[in-house]
């Protein structure tokens, strides 16, 4: 174990190396193909040289990885401000290019030598079991909730009363009566907030204290779907071994090994789940929900339990705190039927209780609430932002076209407005129009983006990729988790640390920036890589007999990232962070699934 991990670590270094030499991000997924090819030939190349031979090996790498150092050194370094950063950049190099020259001169003896480079290696070594070490599920979920809440404490007490934004703002506004209630954020996530705000306000008489009464409780609850999530990958793990023989057990408890450890460690120790769950947005408790929904899934189809009851509340929960989670409930419709055929009476009664129950809250409670809805341009981010985009271009548009579209907005500074990854401000252009227009005439505005469409395909395309395209790829520059304190207001709100000083300042920043400077470890700050994990896991498990039964929950998530791809005004984090938190579950059940415990190629 301790050899694989010196290889792990010499392939980082290989991996790091090339990034910088090269000048790609640490999202760009060429590092994971050059960590992988790496480790490949690290795992394939396995010969004993003689002492001499050896020396020479080193020396030439050496030599090499010096010529490198001449070269690029300069250039490299120019990209850092910091001269810590600048002599740790100038280290990497180093040892990089000398274990890359090591490993492609084994590679050539290995391969002279008359052997051949397999591509069916395992990459990874087989875990077993060697030390049984079990525990009780309400134990492991209640010691899982602790540590996460424990580690994203200190969080909270450097961002007190929690992290508040513009849209959370809003919501304050609307709590406190200053602007009145509105679905544009989820009427229930604000009336949640209002709930425990209240609370605190009872409690404490001060509006600060009283916000962060609402980012406790908020960490409590995320800490509790994390600790469920853990439980769950332990339930999978321990599934698999024992299968395996590694493990055999008749009780219900559960087996602590490195899997579930590893899920725990992404929740509790990874900088922007600690930073979400001291801030104040629905995208949050959103997150959590659509856990307790997969596990819930999950235990369902597994045990077959009928706890079809439960589904349905989640399910209601989950369609009423994103707009586009109502669409993707109702996308996935047709599978869950499929899914749970044999017991199609309680799944069509789950469904039919959710449909009802989410529209008659989406409707006919909300009006007698006087709750206000999203406009109607807010649902036009994309064919606003294609339209746009043809204009901007100043490509041909019929003078027919031209007048419908003046009869809407005034275009004279759509060129200074329009930005291609940010679909607000073409809104904002249409809001300060004449979108009642559209809204009435739906049919013939309908026609006109079509007709565009079919005339410039390619400019429709490029401000699709330009606006959506980084759910779906990963080498998208946008921050992560770098947010600090309340936003500037006339409300009363203010940050109070109650943790701080340089020494805190900076540990935070740089936990956060680690993202942008680390191969392999920046990847999982792109929501990119977790739609083709996703995607890539799904294969997998239509490719299995014994799993394709999980599919249809893999399919919840695939239809959130298919609603962000046709709705979404921008790429933000947050907007799929529910996937994030449901993605060490699919991967966990890909890797327990038989002959596939080991990634190979």
């Amino acid at each position: 174990m301790v050899k694989f991990i010196t290889i792990m670590v010499k392939c980082f270094i290989i991996c790091h190396a090339i990034q910088l030499a090269l000048g790609i991000s640490v999202r760009n997924p060429l590092t994971v193909v050059v960590f992988l090819c790496c480790l490949l030939l690290h795992r394939n190349c396995r010969i004993d040289v003689k002492r001499n031979v050896r020396f020479i090996i080193t020396a030439v790498s050496v030599l090499v990885s010096v010529g490198v150092l001449v070269m690029i050194a300069g250039r490299v370094t120019d990209a850092f401000e910091n001269k810590l950063f600048k002599a740790a950049a100038v280290a990497i190099l180093f040892f990089g290019f000398i274990s890359l020259s090591e490993l492609l001169i084994k590679t050539g003896i290995y391969i002279m030598s008359g052997h051949k480079i397999r591509a069916d290696i395992r990459l990874f070594p087989k875990i077993r079991w060697t030390r049984k070490i079990v525990i009780n599920r309400k134990m492991a979920l209640i010691v899982s909730a602790l540590i996460c809440f424990v580690c994203w404490l200190p969080y909270f007490l450097y961002e007190f009363p929690g992290i508040m934004t513009a849209d959370s703002l809003v919501q304050y506004e609307q709590i406190t009566g200053v602007r009145g209630l509105s679905n544009h954020h989820p009427v229930i996530h604000t009336l949640c907030i209002a709930f425990f705000y209240r609370l605190g306000l009872f409690l404490t008489r001060d509006i600060n204290k009283a916000v962060s009464v609402y980012t406790l409780a908020q960490m409590i609850f995320m800490a509790f779907c994390c600790a469920r999530c853990v439980v769950e990958s332990a339930v999978i793990s321990d599934a698999g071994a024992q299968r395996d023989g590694d493990v055999s057990r008749e009780d219900d408890r559960i087996l602590v090994g490195i899997v579930p450890l590893a899920v725990l460690a992404f929740y509790a120790l990874v900088p922007f789940n600690a930073v979400f769950a001291v801030t104040i947005w629905k995208d949050v408790p959103f997150a959590g929900i659509m856990m307790l929904l997969v596990c819930c899934l999950m235990d369902i189809i597994r045990n077959n339990k009928e706890n079809y009851t439960m589904l349905a509340v989640l399910f209601i929960l989950f369609s009423l705190f994103r707009s586009n989670a109502w669409y993707a409930f109702i996308l996935t419709i047709p599978f869950l039927i499929y899914a749970f055929r044999k017991n199609i009476r309680n799944i069509v009664t789950a469904i039919v209780a959710v449909l009802l129950v989410v529209t008659v809250i989406k409707g006919p409670v909300m009006d007698i609430a006087g709750v206000e809805q999203p406009d109607f341009v807010e649902s036009l981010s994309l064919p606003l932002q294609q339209v746009a985009r043809v204009l901007v271009d100043d490509r041909d548009v019929s003078w027919g076209d031209l007048r419908l579209i003046d009869e809407v907005i005034d275009r004279t500074y759509i060129h200074e407005l329009y930005a291609a990854d940010f679909a607000d401000n073409i809104k904002e252009l249409v809001r300060a129009g004449h979108p009642e227009v559209i809204e009435n005439n739906k049919g013939k505005y309908f026609r006109l983006w079509l007709r565009l469409m079919l005339k410039y395909p390619g400019e429709y395309l490029a401000a699709w990729y330009d606006l959506e395209g980084g759910y779906i790829y990963p080498d998208f520059q946008y921050d992560v988790g770098n947010i600090d304190g309340i936003m500037g207001n006339d409300l009363g709100l203010v940050s109070t640390p109650l943790i701080g000083g340089k020494a805190v300042i900076k540990t935070k920043e740089i936990l956060i920036k680690l993202g942008a400077f680390l191969p392999l470890y920046g990847m999982i700050w792109s929501l990119g890589t977790y739609s083709w994990f996703l995607v890539l896991s799904l294969a997998l498990t239509l490719s299995s007999r014994e799993y394709r039964k999980y599919t249809v929950v893999q399919l919840i998530s695939l239809m959130i990232i298919v609603t962000l791809c046709i709705a979404a005004p921008m790429v933000d984090f947050r907007y799929g962070y529910g996937v994030v938190m449901t993605i060490p579950i699919f991967a966990v059940l890909c890797g327990n699934m038989e002959g596939e415990n080991n990634v190979q190629l």
